[in-house]
């Protein structure tokens, strides 16, 4: 048996964490550990803005142009390393018991040094391929952007471990000390790509440290048993499902902005760039409050459907309007990067908006699978995204330039939205209201 917890899910002397055996303590749980990590994007996406703002006041428009396609590409090639992880230990944590702590440093550690290869074969091949990444000829840039790799996949990787252990109201504690100090390094070496990316990653390397800390002597440590069937094998097939998925959502979603800066150069690409992180800070709050459901839905006696329904219908209201007054006032919020920015930015940060609706029907889906172990779904629906977002974005970016490439994503998203909603119809047999499989089994329709 464990031993007692408190009731706000803080860790008791064994290093144990509430079971939920409620309907009400789930739901309660979900939108706990939800909005927790909810405040932790709304505060990186307002302190990420001013970033941005900063940067475009301080920084030349082309330097601006190739930090926001290397901080994109940093980030794409730390999801590669990462092989979808985070999500797969949000998913197995809850049941882990004694491994947890294996789990994560194992994990971890391989996914850093994954990172650390792959950010060596970029820095090796982009300038070769791109003007647009001339920066990491240099050593010293060349050298930062490797780390900077490793480093952000240890990041990320901390706030899947606490979500997954019901620590979540430790993140935003987390990031916003990371986005404070890194607005506050732009001001002082801000000036150049190179110095961009820096500011980006220094905090980060300083923050993982006494999370770690934290992890493996408070938050991690247990003697109690795994629940039956978590086993190594079990977690390495869905983490193989999850690391597929992951690869197809690098090709469909994250190195959109790297596709872009090849398409137009770094300095037409620059208003892309900017609206898109906005966008993307968004999409973090939903990714937020799925990883939310990953975990609360994990437990056998979770109603993951009607949690799932429940949080889309909450999220969608508080999106749209966030999405309605962003696009009608865009010009306005983007002249703070400057007139020009506001100029040729204002249609692409609507379109890409809209995007964010339809993606949050599929994000939010895709999570509500993961919690039922459904990793073939998963797959599938990366696999069409991949196809529709860079292929649509190649032609029509070709023929109406940043507009059509928002239109692209607009296009995709929503389609694979309506793809979900269309499976849920009454009458029809909905993947996600299967019943949960057996323990140690993963019912993911073969790949």
């Amino acid at each position: 048996m464990s031993a007692p917890t408190s009731t706000t899910g803080s860790p008791m002397s064994s290093g144990t964490f509430p079971v939920i055996g409620t309907e009400a303590a789930a739901g309660g749980a979900l939108y706990r550990n939800g909005a927790a990590l909810a405040l932790s994007g709304l505060i990186s996406a307002l302190l990420g803005a001013g970033f941005w703002i900063a940067a475009a006041h301080t920084t030349p428009r082309a330097a601006v142009g190739e930090a926001t396609a290397l901080v994109s590409a940093m980030m794409a090639l730390s999801m590669l390393g990462q092989l979808n992880l985070g999500p797969a230990l949000a998913a197995f944590l809850p049941r882990a018991g004694r491994r947890r702590v294996a789990l994560v440093a194992g994990g971890t550690a391989t996914a850093a040094v994954l990172s650390l290869l792959l950010g060596a074969g970029f820095v090796l091949a982009a300038p070769r391929v791109s003007d647009a990444f001339h920066t990491l000829e240099r050593p010293f840039p060349a050298v930062g952007f490797v780390l900077a790799v490793g480093i952000w996949s240890v990041f990320a990787l901390q706030d899947a471990a606490l979500t997954g252990m019901r620590c979540a109201t430790w993140v935003p504690v987390k990031n916003t000390a990371y986005s404070a100090a890194k607005f506050g390094l732009l001001l002082v070496i801000g000036g150049t790509a190179g110095a961009l990316l820096a500011a980006w990653i220094i905090p980060a390397a300083i923050v993982v440290v006494p999370v770690a800390y934290l992890l493996f002597t408070r938050v991690l440590p247990t003697r109690d048993d795994p629940a039956p069937g978590v086993d190594s094998r079990a977690f390495r097939r869905f983490l193989a499902g999850e690391s597929t998925a992951m690869v197809l959502d690098q090709i469909g979603v994250t190195l959109l902005p790297v596709l872009v800066v090849a398409l137009v150069g770094p300095a037409a690409a620059a208003p892309f760039g900017l609206v898109w992180m906005i966008v993307q800070a968004l999409d973090a709050m939903v990714v937020a409050l799925g990883s939310s459901l990953v975990v609360e839905g994990s437990h056998a006696e979770a109603d993951v459907t009607s949690m799932h329904r429940a949080l889309r219908r909450r999220t969608l209201a508080g999106l749209g309007v966030i999405t309605a007054i962003a696009a009608l006032g865009a010009p306005v919020l983007l002249r703070v990067f400057g007139t020009q920015y506001a100029h040729e930015g204002a249609d692409v940060l609507r379109l890409l908006l809209l995007g964010s609706l339809g993606r949050a029907v599929v994000t939010l889906a895709i999570c509500a699978a993961r919690a039922r172990l459904r990793i073939g779904w998963i797959v599938r629906m990366h696999l069409l995204l991949a196809v529709l977002v860079p292929g649509s974005a190649l032609v029509l970016g070709d023929r109406a330039g940043l507009t059509g490439i928002g239109l692209a994503w607009a296009g995709a998203q929503c389609l694979a939205a309506a793809i979900v909603l269309a499976g849920e119809r009454p009458g029809r047999r909905s993947l996600l209201s299967r019943p949960l499989p057996a323990p140690g089994t993963l019912q993911g329709e073969h790949l």
